[in-house]
């Protein structure tokens, strides 16, 4: 795959989503390869002809933080999208990416970025099927995600990421406050984190 450039949620963001991604089952057996620890993130670009010195060239000149909004649980055909939550394409988030994109296309490192924009909950190998993916969807919805029908907002999914003694902390989305350069070559858990890069301090 090559590198990747990663809009990665704030600390605490982070941490609530990760207490919640689905970890490999106990009760029936799939691939080693489904169901890796990965790390909640949006993929803002992706090249197999990028440099790391390509990438930060392509970032403006001051980064700031991007709210994110998810939108819907959905389960794709692609081991990088088997279960994943659709974003909303904001305007600070689309500016971001197509700045990105350009920057590298100018550059001839080819970028690609599918299904821009979403945040993956799984990778769920193909061996296992779309079975296992809709298991793993039906799943998140009966304990994590809350569906349109539990919201004031018909075009939002949210995600539970406390219990009650925590206050129910619930997520519709969270604030991307760093840009990670990911070399994504072998197996996810090979994958190494080049760089990180912070949001300009202060600046909305």
């Amino acid at each position: 795959m090559g590198l990747s450039l990663w809009l990665v949620p704030n600390p605490t963001h982070l941490q609530l989503i990760q207490r919640v991604l689905p970890k490999q089952p106990e009760t029936r057996s799939v691939s080693a390869a489904s169901y890796p620890e990965i790390t909640p993130h949006i993929t803002l670009a992706s090249s197999g002809k990028a440099t790391q010195d390509t990438i930060l060239r392509s970032l403006p000149s001051i980064l700031r933080p991007i709210p994110v909004k998810f939108q819907k649980l959905e389960v794709g055909d692609h081991y990088f999208r088997s279960v994943f939550i659709s974003v909303k394409k904001t305007t600070e988030l689309v500016a971001l990416h197509e700045h990105i994109m350009a920057a590298l296309d100018r550059d001839g490192a080819s970028p690609s970025a599918p299904a821009f924009p979403h945040m993956s909950i799984s990778y769920i190998a193909d061996e296992d099927g779309h079975a296992e993916r809709n298991k793993a969807a039906d799943e998140l919805r009966g304990v994590t995600v809350i569906e349109d029908s539990e919201t004031d907002d018909a075009d939002t999914v949210g995600l539970r990421c406390g219990d009650s003694e925590e206050g129910g902390v619930r997520l519709s989305g969270f604030e991307g406050t760093e840009v990670w350069i990911v070399r994504c070559e072998g197996p996810v858990q090979h994958w190494q984190v080049l760089e990180k890069i912070a949001v300009t301090p202060g600046v909305a």
